[in-house]
């Protein structure tokens, strides 16, 4: 049987995985002593040949090691007895926050890339069907393997693998939607955090849903009604989430808008199936704010959720600029004591240099922004303290002063 290759890291470089982090760069690796394929099992030892690791090989990708164990393995490719244990872990977290809330969500994240050590992996369950993504090469090497671990443990109704995801290309792979077993639906409805859905999970958002914004639309909306806010504006409101929240509150007046005029469809959709009240357009954020800044708009909430404005960390001062400008014209609409429920989804931008744009808005705008609620992933997406990349969501809810 062949033994794993093994990845020798450089001298006189500050690798992160010497500090608990999964990953190595390419730039970071001194040599591959044996033969590996793309994929493939390989063990990662330190500039003094300190075992760090077994883990996924890719030299097509900028990240050529993912830790998969702290273990030293036998096998240089991804089996069942590596990945069974891992996914039963995954799972019994997920059961043990269901009992702590009191509650089994119809729709929920049950694993969760690094944060459940299983790099590149995600599996989410809406109602008894499951819908997963494989982002690595090594992990999408073993797919099969892993749908037929969670068919044994879960008996779910279908399996749907959503790889379309962008991000696949980074490790060579190709972008397909596929289902594995059962009947997916075209359309299938939830209900969440009191609200009726309808979710494509062959073509929506991610797996379906933004299911990391589902605590966060119920904490907004309990501002519409312990402070009375009849009017609200969601920014970038994709299928409505927080507007729906907060018409479901009382607000009396809400719009919502979206560049997406698919997005705003299903916003409308989910309005009617909640028999709730929307003014919904589509348009571009930045131009549509500052039409209502013009006109003289106030509102007593704006929410601020838009889409992660930097994908490396050479962009992040062009998104910076991007989120002041929104920022700014989202503060000048609100009323006196109006509230700003805003969210960064780029885990590119530290909570720092968030806190520090909240900041510099305040200043440039001659107010005070009172904090009365930092807001973030739930426990479903969690995070590890080591990998700076599994907390990406940072919100605040803000009071204008």
């Amino acid at each position: 049987m062949p033994k794993p290759a093994v990845l020798q890291l450089k001298k006189r470089v500050p690798h992160r995985i010497l500090r608990g982090h999964p990953w190595v760069y390419a730039s970071e690796v001194e040599r591959l002593e044996g033969e590996a394929e793309d994929g493939a099992l390989v063990h990662c030892l330190s500039p003094r040949g300190e075992f760090l690791g077994s883990g996924l090989y890719n030299s097509q990708s900028q990240i050529v090691f993912r830790r998969l164990t702290r273990e030293k393995v036998d096998v240089t490719r991804v089996e069942a007895s590596l990945l069974r244990p891992a996914l039963k872990r995954a799972l019994h977290l997920r059961e043990q926050i269901n009992q702590e809330r009191g509650t089994v969500p119809e729709a929920q994240r049950l694993v969760w890339s690094e944060s459940d050590f299983l790099p590149g992996l995600i599996v989410d369950r809406y109602g008894d069907i499951l819908v997963l993504q494989t982002l690595t090469l090594g992990l999408a090497q073993a797919e099969e393997e892993i749908v037929q671990i969670l068919d044994e443990l879960l008996r779910p109704a279908a399996i749907l693998a959503r790889n379309d995801a962008p991000v696949r290309k980074l490790e060579g792979l190709p972008q397909e939607v596929k289902t594995w077993r059962g009947e997916v639906p075209e359309a299938l409805a939830v209900e969440l955090v009191g609200l009726k859905w309808e979710i494509d999970l062959h073509g929506g958002h991610k797996t379906g849903l933004y299911l990391d914004q589902l605590d966060n639309y119920r904490a907004v909306a309990n501002y519409v009604r312990t402070r009375g806010s009849r009017s609200v504006l969601d920014v970038f409101c994709n299928q409505g989430g927080f507007a729906l929240a907060a018409a479901k509150a009382g607000a009396e007046e809400v719009e919502a808008i979206d560049q997406s005029a698919d997005a705003i469809k299903r916003a409308e959709a989910n309005a009617t199936r909640n028999r709730l009240k929307l003014n919904l357009t589509v348009d571009n954020a930045f131009d549509y704010l500052r039409r209502l800044e013009e006109a003289g708009r106030r509102y007593d909430l704006v929410v601020l959720d838009p889409p992660s404005f930097t994908r490396s960390k050479a962009a992040v001062a062009s998104a910076l600029r991007g989120y002041k400008e929104l920022h700014l014209r989202a503060v000048r609409l609100l009323e006196p004591g109006g509230i700003l429920a805003t969210f960064c989804c780029s885990h590119h931008i530290g909570a720092l240099e968030w806190r520090g744009l909240c900041g510099n808005v305040a200043a440039d705008t001659g107010v005070s922004l009172r904090i009365l609620q930092s807001l973030g992933q739930p426990p479903d997406h969690p995070t590890l303290v080591e990998v700076p990349e599994t907390e990406y969501l940072r919100g605040y809810v803000l009071e204008k002063c």
